[in-house]
């Protein structure tokens, strides 16, 4: 029998209880089993992102980036989008807007490093925009950006805010009504640890009327082609504008009902914990991490700088172990790290294993480290 732990940026590891909720046959998208299930899981990702009922949200088919161009739907014709970018995933907001006819400028920042609030609150005041986009994690370098800071300092000056929390929402703490965000998107297969194949959003009131004919989106991603059949479903009613992906909504709810009986708070603490024995074990095995500011460590993915190992040649050799990790995607450091993802149903266990074999594989491999000392730190991190 062949085992692998999946320390991957996502998908990650799926627990077996959601697995096996998807085992069904025979469910149809107007069937009351399955509406049930997505009005439960409606609901529940308004309690993921701090949002109460004034807000909408929707489930659709997709992933993160369909979930991000969902959000073109609250866009006219003219307007100006400044993207706030940490990353390979920030600047993707550019590349998609780029398709549409509006107009996009991009604050970045060095690779490691996140774009200050003060950088941010400087460039609305210089320019009127009409939305900010941001990314709370930026998953090529896990990087978190401070957005909570960043609306407040700009929730004045400009009309909408939205917020990409891919690689955040499950495992970082997010406020949406606090920070008056108007837009906050994931995916399923990160830290919320369902299987790919659904994009998440949540739309503050301010967001869903600007859904209107006047918008620049297309069909299929159109928010507001949506938004009817995620109200009906919501109270029990069937809808339809394109099939849902009904099985992957089975997994959804039994993750959710999950989350719930763990506590969110608890969730984003294990994270944490999790992200820290990693990070010190990183660091006593005398390895660099890509994020520059521990301010900006993130609880779900870490980047690590080789002096000497080729990066590929790592994650050949740790799967042979065991263990499958995720290749640096950031064209400034190629060829230069590897990230490890922490993020769904993952436990200290993961994070030793996973930092042994990083030892032995870069020992073999002849990157300069303290065998043994990653392991250790993180024993003494976790105890």
């Amino acid at each position: 029998m062949t085992r692998k732990l999946l320390m991957h940026v996502g998908p990650v590891t799926i627990d077996y209880d959601v697995l096996v909720a998807g085992l069904r046959g025979d469910v149809g998208f107007t069937s009351q089993e399955f509406i049930d299930v997505m009005s439960f899981s409606l609901k529940f990702l308004r309690k993921l992102v701090g949002a109460d009922e004034s807000y909408q949200p929707f489930i659709i088919p997709g992933s993160g980036t369909a979930a991000m161009e969902g959000v073109v739907s609250t866009l006219r014709r003219g307007d100006k989008v400044l993207v706030v970018s940490n990353g390979v995933f920030g600047d993707r907001w550019k590349a998609l807007l780029n398709r549409y006819p509006v107009a996009v400028d991009v604050l970045k920042a060095n690779p490691g490093d996140y774009v200050k609030p003060e950088e941010v609150e400087k460039a609305v005041e210089d320019e009127k925009y009409t939305m900010v986009t941001m990314t709370h994690v930026e998953t090529s370098t896990g990087v978190r950006e401070p957005v909570g800071e960043v609306a407040k300092r700009i929730r004045d000056k400009v009309e909408l805010i939205v917020v990409d929390g891919v690689s955040s929402v499950g495992a970082e703490v997010v406020k949406m009504k606090d920070y008056q965000v108007d837009v906050y998107l994931t995916a399923s297969q990160k830290a919320l640890g369902i299987p790919p194949g659904a994009g998440l959003l949540v739309l503050s009131e301010r967001a869903v009327s600007r859904l209107s004919d006047e918008s620049v989106a297309g069909y299929f991603l159109n928010l507001k082609n949506w938004l009817d059949v995620m109200r009906n479903l919501e109270v029990s009613k069937g809808s339809y504008f394109a099939t849902l992906p009904v099985h992957l909504v089975f997994m959804m709810a039994k993750a959710f009902e999950l989350i719930e009986r763990e506590g969110l708070e608890n969730r984003i603490k294990r994270h944490e914990r999790v992200a820290q024995g990693i990070r010190t074990g990183l660091e006593s095995m005398g390895v660099d991490i890509v994020a520059k500011r521990p301010e900006a460590y993130s609880n779900t993915v870490t980047g690590v700088l080789l002096k000497k190992a080729n990066p590929a040649d790592v994650l050949k050799e740790v799967v042979t172990e065991g263990v499958e990790l995720a290749p640096g995607v950031h064209p400034a450091l190629a060829g230069k790290y590897f990230r490890i993802g922490h993020m769904g149903w993952v436990t200290p266990n993961d994070a030793i294993a996973t930092l042994a074999v990083l030892e032995r594989v870069l020992k073999r491999l002849g990157e300069p480290i303290n065998l043994g000392e990653g392991v250790r730190a993180a024993q003494l991190s976790f105890s």
